[in-house]
């Protein structure tokens, strides 16, 4: 059974599932990945096995350790928002306000020690020298289902200790970044602003520290269109070093957990997909061991992780044409938790996106069973014919259920008045009011966007197994998707980087799209756009688009590297080098990452002297957060 997203690849590229055997040990995941993959993918090799500590002929010492005692690198404390951390990068995008943590965390702590750390501060000081050249980000006043006073991640009691440049990476993740720079469609809590970020700062190990770290050093040379990438390298070095020493000493916590969750989606948009599918494996295994599909629920923290979790066990389901490797009850008890608080809250919107959300990955992994099953002929006829009546009725109706949701014409855009005027090159009408969510009804578009993308899966793989031509029907889906990507792109609502959340909408639309030239150079200009956002498709996607469209994409999308960024391209460079780079673990060449960098001819970045030990002030207290004493903290 092909699946759309498998069009989209040649076969047995990438292998997301697999026997138990070639799970094997966490480390092994980690450290060392061999993925089944065609003779021209083979060479792609894991970022456990092949990058090691950055080491420099001036300094052998990996910089930037977190004192193990109170005081900071520079012996005054920092403040996230001295002027001196990064500059805001103008876009025309909106932000979107916090949204209150809800929850509390009851997970033990790992029975860990604190080893001694250097005192140096982090590399990547380098891209801070540009410090006093940004410009003001325009601010924009957005709604929400939810409100509250951003907390200041300055009152943590491990703010003091960090360097400088850790700490304006995590002001700039903080400040800029939203959960679509994650590729979430949606983050209940403000989890990824909030307790994920003091999560990492209470990070023994400092893997997830540097992790996000690495993940913010990325966005912001990407907003920047900076193509100095040994920023982000050195952090995201740092960050595996860390975590292969921290698998190593203590228990796997939650903590384990998200820095592979992490790292696992910097891998998704490097475009390195075989070594994230290997993250998701030790994922799976840790998961496995710390929760049941209970106790995930218990608190926002795991909810947060499941749910983070889920999107890359149903792609790697999809991807590789079977079922996902969590079992069902994972899925429904998310989607029976969910059920119950929408039910319990019904003024709550907050609670409505979260049971939406969670229903349609219900049904995404009831697709995935029914069509495996088929595959592996484990269900007679009758059963599947059974099922797939089922399915097609929980489609409707929950079709019809999230379509009359919000109809209060209140809850829409009204007009587009940024966007082009129409033109021939436009393949939809998006510029009409009435159907494209506004201000806190805003995600409901991520809603449908989401809910189509599985209903045209589900669609087509039916008409694959009753041997039909797919109907129209599909085309008229995939139409609809593309005039949603359309509104996000012009209206002016939603977070910043929202155009990221249709990063796997696209690829499957796209297959649905008549393929004339007016078609296709629309999808080219949208892939290049996801692309210029930071999110880079891997090669034998653009492989599989040259065949489909009769078009040459394999270099880049648009034709004479139009619009190509140059962090694209040396983040490209970065990738193919490690592809290249031998399976012989023995070579000290292949283990030591600084090969990468001088074949990159990028420089290890040095700390300057001036950026060193300056005086800041710390943030006003936010009176209503007790960031000493927080939920989250004991964690590590």
């Amino acid at each position: 059974m092909t699946t759309p997203i498998e069009l989209c690849f040649h076969p047995n590229t990438i292998n997301g599932r697999g026997d138990d055997n070639h799970t094997g040990q966490i480390m092994s995941n980690i450290g060392g990945l061999e993925a089944a993959a065609t003779p021209a993918d083979s060479a792609v090799l894991s970022v456990m096995k092949h990058i090691q500590p950055v080491t420099s002929s001036r300094n052998p010492k990996v910089k930037g350790s977190l004192p193990d005692s109170g005081s900071s690198p520079s012996g005054d404390e920092g403040d996230p928002d001295d002027d001196r951390m990064l500059p805001p990068i103008p876009d025309d995008e909106e932000e979107e306000d916090s949204e209150p943590l809800s929850g509390t965390s009851d997970v033990k702590p790992s029975d860990s020690s604190i080893s001694s750390q250097s005192k140096n501060t982090s590399p990547g000081m380098e891209a801070l020298s540009s410090l006093q050249r940004g410009t003001t980000r325009p601010q924009a006043t957005k709604t929400s289902s939810k409100h509250s006073v951003k907390p200041s991640i300055s009152q943590s009691s491990r703010w003091a200790t960090l360097p400088k440049d850790v700490q304006a990476y995590l002001k700039y993740h903080r400040d800029s970044l939203s959960h679509h720079h994650y590729a979430f469609k949606y983050d209940a809590g403000d989890f990824l602003k909030t307790t994920f970020l003091e999560i990492a700062m209470n990070d023994d190990s400092q893997a997830l520290l540097y992790a996000v770290v690495a993940f913010s050093a990325y966005h912001y040379a990407v907003a920047r269109g900076d193509d100095r990438i040994s920023a982000f390298l050195s952090y995201y070095n740092k960050s595996i070093t860390m975590l292969q020493q921290s698998l190593t000493k203590k228990r796997h916590s939650v903590t384990t957990l998200l820095t592979i969750l992490q790292l696992a989606t910097i891998e998704e948009f490097l475009g390195d997909w075989v070594n994230l599918l290997g993250h998701q494996r030790a994922a799976y295994q840790i998961l496995k061991d710390l929760f049941t599909p209970q106790t995930i629920m218990q608190d926002e923290t795991r909810r947060r992780i499941i749910s983070w979790y889920i999107r890359f066990d149903l792609f790697a389901g999809y991807m590789s044409g079977g079922e996902t490797r969590l079992e069902r009850e994972w899925f429904a008890s998310c989607a029976d938790f969910y059920r119950r608080q929408a039910r319990d809250r019904p003024s709550d919107l907050g609670a409505r996106f979260e049971e939406y959300f969670a229903t349609s990955r219900l049904l995404a992994t009831d697709v995935a069973l029914l069509f495996a099953g088929k595959t592996k002929n484990t269900v007679t006829d009758e059963q599947f014919a059974d099922d797939t009546s089922n399915l097609m009725g929980q489609f409707a109706k929950f079709g019809r259920t999230i379509q009359s949701a919000f109809t209060d014409p209140s809850c829409f855009v009204k007009s587009f008045p940024n966007a082009p005027h129409p033109g021939e090159e436009d393949i939809v009408e998006f510029r009409h009011p009435g159907y494209f969510y506004a201000g806190e009804f805003f995600t409901m578009n991520f809603v449908l966007i989401d809910f189509w993308a599985i209903e045209l899966m589900f669609k087509y793989q039916l008409t694959m197994a009753q041997r039909q031509p797919p109907p129209p029907e599909l085309t008229e889906i995939a139409l609809k998707k593309c005039k949603m990507f359309e509104a996000v792109e012009h209206s002016g609502q939603g977070p910043s980087g929202s155009v990221l959340g249709f990063q796997a909408s696209l690829g499957i639309a796209s297959l649905f799209l008549p393929k004339d030239k007016r078609h296709t150079d629309w999808c080219r200009k949208k892939f290049a756009l996801i692309e210029q956002h930071g999110y880079i498709y891997p090669a034998n996607l653009r492989e599989r688009m040259t065949e489909v469209w009769k078009e040459d994409v394999t270099h880049w999308w648009l034709p004479n590297d139009e619009g190509y960024p140059p962090i694209i391209r040396a983040i490209r460079d970065f990738i193919e080098y490690r592809a290249r780079m031998p399976k012989d673990e023995s070579d000290t060449n292949v283990r030591d990452m600084s090969g990468i960098f001088r074949s990159l001819k990028i420089e290890e970045p040095e700390v300057p002297e001036e950026l060193l030990g300056t005086d800041t002030e710390p943030d006003v207290k936010d009176p209503s957060m007790n960031w000493e004493s927080s939920p989250e903290q004991g964690w590590t």
